[in-house]
């Protein structure tokens, strides 16, 4: 009886190590599969981004130059004194939307430059305060019709080597989501500061530029997302052609071309904000890194000049 016993005992245990091999084999073919769809999926996913990247190359290039023949024919005939008021009152509209247009295609263009890492920058020492006083000074009339308090309290910063044309768009596109995003009678707050030496990511240190806002704020969840190309926050179908309204319209471009740009600086860009949420409007912080180079034994880096102003009026 106890051989009997015994060898029941070990058939029963090697039925169950073949039940267990057959599962673990099974398990294996599906985890197989499985990643075979994940490679798929990924292959789909980097023809799809090429795809938005061949079309925007195309895109851009192909309607550069009939725009620019429609804003210069546009501008010929607004400077025409003799200019009658009827054709006047048509053809001012349409150059407002040619300039928008050409803004638009100027931003793809920029963007397929940065997917084929063809953008080149014009380095040179740029006062980064300077820079963002002079964004926000050509937004006045903007921030005045949207009734919000924006505050600049930037300290003399290091100046920075950098493309002062590519940077502009950065700060003027992070400008235009604040006020895109922040409602009526809101604020937008502008500060910097010197960002100390970190290892290989920062070893000179850098000047960081933080724009903050009392929006609609971000989910942490999209926090990546929203730099990607063609991100919309909310239904497409709802975008207004405005571009200033209070969650108006846009490309989905802004964004991504400011990543690219700071990133071509050797710089990184990120937002932090505690959510999204339209009722109770937590705001969020847009952050600009960008780093400072090595100086020469002797000489010390240029600073610029500290920049405090306040404009609209606070709540």
């Amino acid at each position: 009886m106890i051989t009997v016993g015994a060898l029941a005992n070990q058939t029963a245990v090697a039925l169950e190590n073949a039940r267990l091999v057959e599962n673990l084999m099974k398990l294996n073919t599906e985890l197989r599969q499985a990643y075979s769809n994940l490679d798929k999926a990924n292959r789909d996913l980097e023809r799809l981004d090429q795809t938005k990247s061949d079309f925007i190359s195309i895109a851009s290039h192909e309607l550069r130059t009939p725009l620019t023949v429609i804003k210069g024919y546009t501008e010929m005939l607004l400077a025409d004194r003799n200019l009658d008021e009827n054709i006047k009152q048509v053809v001012t509209p349409l150059h407002k939307s040619a300039l928008r247009l050409h803004e638009i295609v100027d931003s793809m263009f920029d963007i397929a430059q940065i997917d084929t890492r063809t953008l080149q920058l014009h380095v040179q020492p740029v006062d980064t305060a300077s820079l963002v006083r002079d964004v926000c000074n050509g937004l006045t009339k903007t921030i005045a019709e949207r009734r919000l308090c924006l505050t600049l309290d930037l300290p003399s910063l290091p100046t920075v080597k950098a493309d002062p044309n590519t940077l502009r768009k950065v700060f003027s596109h992070l400008m235009m989501n604040a006020i895109k995003f922040t409602p009526n009678e809101g604020a937008i707050h502008i500060t910097g500061t010197v960002a100390q030496p970190i290892s290989a990511e920062l070893p000179n240190g850098g000047v960081e530029i933080i724009f903050s806002d009392t929006g609609v704020g971000v989910d942490p969840a999209f926090s990546d997302m929203i730099f990607t190309k063609f991100y919309q926050l909310g239904e497409l179908g709802k975008h207004s052609s405005s571009k200033s309204r209070f969650k108006g319209g846009g490309t989905g471009l802004g964004l991504a071309l400011s990543k690219g740009i700071v990133e071509a600086h050797g710089g990184r860009i990120w937002v932090e904000s505690p959510g999204h949420d339209e009722t109770s409007l937590p705001g969020s912080q847009f952050h600009v890194l960008l780093p400072l180079t090595k100086q020469e034994i002797g000489k010390t880096i240029p600073m610029g000049t500290a920049v405090s102003v306040e404009i609209g009026q606070p709540k």
